[in-house]
């Protein structure tokens, strides 16, 4: 069977598989053939019982509901990119101590990093899920912009830690939102941990190339599809894209055969189209990250695992010299998901490395 078909069969709903077709047949370079065979074999997947057919249009009926849809979820208010947007927030520990900010990556949100509210003995740690991901309210494009997740971190500082600095950590994705951050606000942070950022600069990507998988007919389906979004089909869209999160399609792994756990709430399949067709242009990476980040001149710590292509070998390589004073961390016997794969060695590292415990030595 075609793999795309088998993850998109394995992962949802016949309404909502209908809705993919719908939105995806107008696309003229699509195997119109190919979509009518979808359809009869989801027709008699539904008919047989393996898929419900029954309607679900209530928030939270394909993955749970976000703050602006349940007011009973902790959430606070911030302005980003001329839009006020509900986050969904957790904070561990007094609020005496020095603030430490944790950020999920991509198709994730903060319930994996949960663990890491251990480092709440030392410090006042805030997670939240980003918007558009997670528990947080969906966005435009427009919101979900490079710059407008640099905002978005200076802007939850302003509410959980104006005035002093922060340690900040990011994994994925979000490292490069917090290296960004680094380049931008350097006074605001005391140390920063990045956690297997792909390249920061385009040329960087090359020894890489097809990691991403950016050119797949899968990701540009959904790419295409996803202009068409409403409220409902941002439910729809992350419910599909719960699939990668059990599939290999991105080699980064020890044994792709056996994936590490990931626990998340809700993923936020729009936001990860969005940043990665955004450093594209014309099907070749075109983006360059680094501007700046020689003026922060506080410590990083660069993680990198062992299996992953971005692990510790690319950071070493390609990171550590961008910064005035950088570390690489280790992890051995994982891949991209760390925190669920060796979490001892990071969370042991991660406590070698912030100062408020050596301090405390």
């Amino acid at each position: 069977m075609n793999s795309d078909l088998f993850i998109l069969l394995s992962t949802t709903s016949i309404r909502d598989f209908f809705l993919f077709i719908r939105l995806d047949m107008d696309n003229q370079n699509n195997d119109v053939q190919m979509k009518f065979h979808y359809m009869i074999i989801t027709a008699a997947l539904c008919f047989s019982g393996i898929f419900s057919c029954t309607k679900t249009d209530e928030p939270g009926a394909l993955v749970p509901a976000t703050v602006d849809e349940d007011p009973g979820l902790p959430s606070i208010a911030i302005s980003v990119g001329g839009h006020q947007r509900l986050i969904h927030y957790r904070v561990f520990g007094d609020s005496a101590r020095p603030v430490l900010f944790i950020m999920h990556g991509s198709l994730s949100d903060m319930r994996a990093y949960l663990p890491l509210q251990e480092l709440a003995e030392r410090y006042r740690v805030v997670m939240w899920d980003q918007r558009g991901n997670g528990l947080s309210e969906r966005v435009s494009k427009e919101e979900l912009s490079f710059e407008c997740m640099v905002q978005e971190i200076s802007r939850v500082k302003s509410h959980f830690s104006p005035g002093r600095q922060i340690s900040i950590l990011g994994h994925s994705w979000s490292a490069v939102f917090v290296a960004r951050y680094l380049a931008e606000y350097p006074g605001e942070v005391d140390q920063a941990i990045l956690m297997e950022p792909f390249g920061l600069k385009d040329a960087f990507m090359e020894s890489l190339d097809g990691m991403l998988n950016l050119g797949t007919s899968g990701f540009m389906n959904m790419m295409y599809t996803s202009s068409y979004l409403t409220p409902r089909d941002h439910e729809i869209l992350d419910f599909r894209m719960l699939a990668t999160l059990r599939s290999g399609v991105r080699d980064y792994f020890c044994d792709c055969e056996n994936l590490p756990d990931w626990p998340v709430w809700r993923v936020g399949g729009y936001a990860l189209l969005t940043w990665e067709s955004g450093i594209l242009e014309k099907g070749r990476y075109r983006y360059d990250f680094t501007v700046g980040m020689g003026e922060f001149d506080g410590e990083v710590l660069l993680v990198g695992s062992e299996c992953s292509p971005v692990g510790y070998a690319f950071q070493e390589e390609f990171h550590a010299g961008l910064f005035r004073n950088a570390a690489v961390l280790r992890i051995q016997n994982s891949g991209h998901r760390i925190i669920t794969e060796n979490y001892p060695s990071l969370i042991n590292g991660l406590k070698e490395f912030l100062n408020a415990y050596k301090q405390a030595e």
